[in-house]
Order: structure tokens, then sequence, then C-alpha cells
């Protein structure tokens, strides 16, 4: 035999026993035994055969209170659903822009959004938030059937970020019940419902987490609850154990602003706040805001030595309006509000928002000190937008005691636009500083790029809107402007502007 064949073939015998012996090892190592292998047999496949457990872990005897909570979270949802609506909306946003020869041009831009709603009477009206809705006239209800309606828009409350929408098509249609949001306590389980993503409905429980929660663009304190709210679900219900709106889901609390997502702090519109929204535009087409006519300001160390005030709340008035309910009830400079209709009063944020929620027309009480003792004032709430339009009457027997609107705006010197495309995409609400006039009093405490987000507590929601309320409200009282620099928010008030 030709010595090259003979190792040839003996390499190809080591080579093959080597292979063996791999596999043997490696099957052995699988569970299979020598016999397995030499018959061919798996013993892993166990001839085809397999034997699943056909008893659960526990008998429902064990778990016959979860059982039950199980199955009324069922029966709730089942309830709560089909009263709530997936809204998708669209409008026309005419974006600006100057060419190389400085030429303005303005192109229109198709935007969309997305939300939820919740049908509240049978005759077919929605809530969901301003923010779902704002600048978008064309509306679509998908409903828990499948049916798609248009609808249109009755009524918005910005301030609240409450919308009151009414179906197009015909009744009845099935709505859920307003809970009493004053009686919900920190522990109590939620359910919230919605369209997150526009991914269709969806339910998430949760707790009521914290009550009483503050912004700054909010008039109306929130419920924070660990129910799982996403973009999509603002405008949904809220609902306690018996399906009843407790809240309007409306915002997220989230590190990442970029892409907003649960993190465990989800906040909603308490439904008591949300019903009244909503009986005022329904009524009278807007919202009705309360009014006193008073000026006030947050108390300092230095406030509280000069009037001997050691308590730990309350704010100190330092204006009232000539004939308003504040003067009417009896109520005086330098008095300190402790407590408004049985409400502590820690700041001034506080009390326009108690305020303005007030019902017009009802009887508030109001605890204050005044020289070294608490004493008890009743006023009756006017409404806030009547005495707007009375001091912005030109009557000739007013015109020589009051300046007018535009020597009202110079003498303040502050110049303002909209907020652009650019500002609006991070969040900036309200109008932009452009100018400070000469002279201005103003000039050193603000600068040009300020955000003025709210008059008296109120937002502002357009240049036009600024120029009205500043000049109505200086022209006869001391006003308060919220600005926003940055991340940095403060008040400025401005003194009455007297005629010349």
């Amino acid at each position: 035999m030709n010595p090259g064949f003979r190792r040839f073939l003996t390499l190809l015998v080591v080579f093959v026993m080597a292979f063996l012996t791999v596999f043997v090892v490696r099957k052995m190592q699988d569970g299979s035994s020598l016999m397995d292998i030499i018959t061919g047999r798996d013993s892993a496949a166990n001839d085809g055969q397999f034997t699943l457990r056909d008893k659960p872990a526990l008998n429902l005897q064990d778990v016959q209170v979860l059982a039950a909570i199980n199955a009324e979270s069922a029966a709730l949802v089942k309830t709560v659903v089909p009263s709530v609506v997936s809204i998708d909306t669209a409008g026309v946003r005419h974006d600006r822009f100057r060419d190389v020869w400085g030429r303005t041009w303005v192109q229109p831009r198709t935007v969309q959004g997305q939300g939820s709603g919740v049908i509240v009477t049978q005759e077919g009206h929605v809530l969901t938030n301003h923010h779902v809705i704002q600048g978008n006239p064309r509306i679509r209800l998908t409903m828990h059937d499948g049916t798609v309606h248009s609808a249109k828009v009755i009524g918005s409350d910005p301030a609240v970020d409450i919308a009151v929408l009414k179906i197009d098509g015909k009744g009845p249609f099935a709505p859920l019940k307003f809970g009493d949001s004053s009686k919900i306590e920190v522990g109590n389980i939620v359910f919230a419902v919605g369209s997150p993503f526009g991914l269709g409905e969806t339910v998430t429980d949760g707790k009521i987490s914290a009550k009483k929660r503050t912004f700054s663009d909010s008039r109306v304190d929130l419920l924070q609850t660990s129910a799982a709210i996403n973009p999509g679900n603002s405008g949904g219900p809220l609902v306690n154990i018996l399906g009843e709106i407790v809240g309007i889901n409306s915002r997220i609390y989230s590190t990442d602003k970029k892409n907003p997502g649960f993190q465990g702090i989800s906040f909603a519109i308490p439904s008591n706040a949300a019903l009244k929204t909503m009986k005022d535009i329904l009524a009278r087409g807007r919202p009705i805001r309360g009014f006193l006519g008073m000026a006030f300001e947050d108390l300092d160390p230095y406030t509280r030595r000069e009037f001997g005030y050691q308590g730990r709340d309350g704010i100190r008035i330092v204006g009232l309006v000539p004939d308003s309910p504040a003067e009417k009830a009896g109520l005086r400079e330098d008095d300190i509000i402790i407590s408004y209709d049985g409400n502590e009063i820690a700041d001034m944020r506080r009390l326009i928002g108690l305020i303005q929620q007030s019902e017009v027309g009802s009887m508030v009480n109001m605890v204050i000190w005044r020289e070294g003792a608490k004493h008890t004032i009743t006023a009756t709430v006017g409404e806030a937008d009547n005495f707007s339009q009375r001091i912005l009457r030109d009557e000739e027997d007013e015109t020589t005691s009051r300046p007018d609107p535009k020597t009202v705006l110079t003498t303040i010197g502050l110049v303002v636009r909209e907020a652009n495309e650019r500002e609006q995409s991070l969040g900036v609400t309200g109008v932009v500083i452009k100018q400070i006039l000469a002279g201005s009093k103003l000039s050193g405490s603000l600068h040009i790029g300020d955000v003025v987000h709210a008059i008296n507590g109120r937002a502002v929601q357009s240049v036009e809107d600024f120029n009205t309320r500043l000049a109505a409200s200086a022209s006869v009282q001391n006003t308060e402007l919220e600005i926003h620099r940055g991340r940095q928010s403060f008040r400025i008030r401005i003194s009455v502007v007297k005629a010349q």
C-alpha cells in the first residue's frame, strides 16, 4: 500500500474517532444514555409525548377576594369604556418666514393632533382638554362601537384646560356621571381611560397619590395619580370605583421634555372644577370667573414683623377697587387674608384660583388678621367680565377721571408679540416682550424676550387680550404680571396709572 495513502487513512480514522467522541459526550451531557445513542433514540423527545399541568397552583376558594376584585374591575371597565371617545383634530398653521431679499412669506401647514374625551350628557356633550382642540377647527370623534362623528366646539377655558364639544349626531348618547372630587381621598383607587399614542381604548389603574397640586399655568389645583397617562390620554376621564368621573386627565410629569412619557406621576383636573366650567360655558358660552376687586401680595418677613403677624399662611391686601365687592364687604388695605371659604391661603396664586372658581353671587367667608386680631368678613362674589366691561365703557363722565387705554399702555411702555413656532414648540404660552419704551418704569425689571404668562392670575391668550386687559386693569387698580424668563418665574406689580 502506498505510504501516502496509508497516512491519509490513518488521519481519516483519527478524525472520525474524534468526531464520534465529541458527539457522544455532548449527547450524554444533554441527558441521553449510551444505549439511547447506540439505538438512535432521543430521550429528550420522549417518543413525542409531553405532559402539561391540568390544575392551577391555587383553588378559586383560596383567592376569593382577588377573584371578586378581578370580576368587579372588568365589570367597571365594561361600563365606562363606551362613554369614552378618541379625538382626532386637524387644522392649518400659517408659518411666516423671510427670504434672502427680506420679503416675508406665509406658508400654510397642516397640523394634526390626537387626544381623548368623555361623553357627559345624553345630548352628546363631550369634555376634553383645551390643549387637545386648540387651533384645530376640524374635529373627528371615534366612538366605542367604531362609528365616527364630527364635532363642534361649544366653548373652552384655557386657564382650567377644559373644552366642551357637541357631537354632530342623533342621540341619546351614553354619558358618565360626575363624582364629587372634593370627597376623594389620597389612596383611593382610580382608573384612567383614553387612547394613548392613538392605539385606541386603553385602561390603566392606580391610586390618588396627592391632592391640590399647584401649577403656575392652571387656575385650579390638580389631582395627582399613579394611573398611567401618556400622550393621547389627555381629555379622557379619571373614574372612581363606581365609574363616576372624578377628574379629566390633563398632564404628566416627565424629565424628558422632547419625548415625554409616563414616569409614575400624572395629573387630572378635579371633576368639580370641570363641571363648573362646563355649566358656565353651556349657560353663557364662555367661562365665568368670580371677582372681588383686590390687589394683594405674598407676605415677607418684614411685613410679618410690621403687623405682628406670626401665622404660617396669609396674603396682604395692598389695594381695593372702588365700589368692588371687596370694598363693599368692609375689607381694607393691609388686611391679611388667612382663609377663604374654609381654605387656607398660602400664596396669591392660591387665592386667585379660589376667587375665580367661586360661583358668581355666592357668599364667601374670609378670615382676616387686622390690628392684632382675627375677624370674619363675608363678601358677595361678583363677575370679572362684568367689571371689565364696565370699566371699558367709554362714558363721558368717566373720561375725566380715568386715562384712555392708549395712554395707559404708553405709560406702562410694554410692546409684545405672539410666541413664534419655535417658542411654542418649547412650551411657551402667553406673549413675548419685544420692546420696552423709553421712560418705562419697568426698564431694568423686565427684559426683551421675557414672556408675560398671566395678568392678575389669568392666562394671556394673545396680544389683543394682553393689551385690552392690561389697559382695563391698570387704569383702576394695581396690576400683577406673571413673567417667565427661561426656567425662572416671578411676578411684577404695576401701580395704577392715573389720569393726568
